[in-house]
């Protein structure tokens, strides 16, 4: 069991770690022969300081940003932690966010170097955009360049040899670490900045949760390191002195878990959607007496979990069921994400009940935690010991959490941005509205900004009706519309392929609309009727970041989609008013 380190600031946490563990492995990165090759701290702690004084060398001080826009890799851990023993500031450009949004950071926040692994990235934003990068560093390009940087360009391995790293001790706690942006799903990015002592705090409210993990537990790094959520991963794994697998394609990642074997495996609720839909699948595509088995296993698991759920002791029969379909059926479900497995942890949006049921009966502990950009403390997390599922669990105790009249969730404490907008009595405004329990764990009930109302003046609370909607196989997303409007509707988004498989299905586009329309209606029979969408609209494009529609952690960006498809709604209430 790993011992939390004393630290006030990164580069002590990385400090602290090598000396306690210098020969531990700190990460495995796969070589292009598709073998996983160790990294152990005390080699990483030199490569930092090495790099560390070569960007002392280059003009790189303290205050000075430095931007990354690269895949997930040791070299992204070890520029990182380079930048932060410099004094440096850590901005993260994600990979999947298309140009606009990549330009309005540049602009919102210039950084003096910018580390790309190539060159081509860069040709994705405007030559005035590229003007703001002082400086460019690449890995070394197989081919000469024919595009002009306008700026100073180096390579990695031919930057110069490195000059005096000041001393650990001028990484003042109070110094400026990161600056994160706001996910985008309401408008334009913000900026966000935090401290040392604010990550520091952080990682201290969380690591202690999972002290029962071994020592070298495993981990998956897969999720964008530009993303706050995957880096406090890291962060965690570092002072735990866990072993941090690297993926740098996000979409290979089922490819490799069992390789991993991961102890905690960290994903947005898209991820787990994906994942059980994978499993139905492969069930379904089973021979009919094995898939029979499956589903009854399946079934009986269900039963045996909310029997456990409601503290109620199961029969015996049942007991007796739920041994034989374990060790015939889901033992081998499990074994997907390897043999390791103690903890799912679920941040950046609601976990849909269903995969909540599914997953508990399948024997996973999937932790609910719920996280914004503004405070770089989780807001509420379900911690071993303590879980309600469907609720993000108790408040961290660095929060002081309260619902304001309104029902919105508000926050105060150190861990909140210093340039995020507050109540005159120092609270933030999350845009989430909640509720707290009696045993103080926070339950989500939507986005205060995604709220609408009917023009009969009732009250519509989106998020329900698209958790029952996205239940119904080929959805992959959806909005629920209605606001000023009589009567609610629906946007779904089926991409083309999975459409023309319904049609196929459903003998034609017409079988396919009404087998949608009924089952809409099955799937939200429990809201109240005015809830229910009498109608939809189906947009075919898959829905991408890159195209504009998700963020980068996979949530919708509903005013962008609500524009881009005004015309189809604004004719789907025309027709039905006629």
């Amino acid at each position: 069991m790993a011992m939390l380190p004393d630290f006030e600031t990164l580069p002590q946490l990385l400090s602290q770690r090598v000396q306690h563990t210098p020969t531990a492995t700190a990460f495995f990165e796969k070589d292009p022969s598709g073998r996983w090759q160790a990294t152990r701290w005390d080699e990483f702690d030199q490569a930092v300081q090495r790099l560390a004084g070569q960007l002392c060398a280059i003009g790189l001080r303290s205050g000075d940003r430095l931007a990354l826009w690269m895949p997930n890799g040791v070299l992204w851990e070890t520029i990182q932690h380079a930048a932060y023993r410099v004094g440096a500031v850590v901005v993260g450009l994600d990979l999947n966010d298309p140009a606009d949004r990549i330009e309005e950071i540049l602009r919102l926040c210039p950084p003096a170097v910018v580390f790309v692994d190539r060159e081509e990235r860069l040709q994705k934003i405007s030559p005035k955009a590229n003007q703001v990068f002082k400086t460019v560093i690449t890995r070394r390009a197989e081919e000469p360049s024919t595009y002009d940087l306008g700026n100073s360009r180096r390579f990695c391995d031919e930057l110069p040899e490195p000059a005096a790293v000041p001393p650990l001790s001028t990484v003042d706690p109070q110094t400026l670490a990161t600056i994160i942006f706001t996910s985008g799903t309401t408008g334009r990015p913000k900026a966000l900045s935090y401290k040392h002592s604010q990550i520091a705090l952080a990682i201290q409210s969380i690591a202690p949760f999972f002290c029962d993990l071994p020592d070298q537990a495993h981990t998956a790094c897969w999720l964008p390191l530009a993303n706050p959520f995957q880096r406090m991963i890291n962060y965690c794994a570092m002072a735990m002195n866990w072993q941090a697998f690297m993926v740098p394609a996000p979409a290979t990642i089922m490819a490799q878990v069992a390789q991993i074997a991961p102890h905690l495996f960290a994903a947005v609720p898209r991820f787990y959607e994906k994942l059980w839909d994978g499993i139905r699948q492969k069930m379904d595509g089973l021979p009919p007496r094995t898939r029979a088995l499956s589903h009854w296993a399946l079934n009986i698991a269900r039963q045996y979990h909310r029997e456990a759920m409601m503290e109620a002791k199961p029969s015996w029969p049942l007991r007796l069921k739920q041994f034989v379909a374990e060790r015939l059926v889901l033992a081998k479900i499990r074994a997907v994400m390897g043999p390791n497995l103690r903890y799912l942890l679920s941040g950046s949006a609601a976990m849909p009940k269903h995969l909540l049921e599914a997953f508990g009966a399948l024997g996973w502990t999937l932790l609910e935690a719920y996280g914004i950009s503004e405070n770089i403390v989780p807001m509420a997390m379900n911690a071993p010991g303590a879980i309600k599922p469907g609720s993000v669990g108790r408040p961290l105790a660095p929060n002081t959490v309260r619902i304001a009249e309104d029902g919105e969730i508000l926050v105060k404490g150190a861990g909140v941005a210093e340039d995020a907008a507050l109540t005159p009595d120092g609270f933030l405004n999350t845009g989430d509205t909640g509720r707290l329990d009696a045993d103080g764990f926070l339950w989500l009930t939507g986005r205060k900004c995604d709220m609408f109302k009917l023009s009969t003046g009732r009250k519509i609370i989106p998020s329900a009706i698209e958790e029952a909607i996205v239940q119904i196989e080929s959805v992959e997303h959806c909005i629920a519309i209605g606001g000023n409007r009589k009567f609610v509707t629906a946007l779904l988004n089926i991409p083309a392929d999975r459409w023309e498989a319904l049609c196929r299905q459903h003998n034609g586009s017409d079988g396919a609309t009404g087998y949608l329309r009924n089952e809409i209606q099955r799937q939200c029979h429990h809201l109240p009727d005015y809830c229910r969408p009498v109608e939809f609209a189906v947009a075919h494009e898959t829905f991408t970041p890159q195209a504009g529609e998700l963020t980068a952690n996979l949530k919708l960006r509903r005013a962008f989609v609500l524009q881009k498809y005004a015309a189809i709604i604004e004719t789907l209430y025309q027709k039905m008013e006629n």
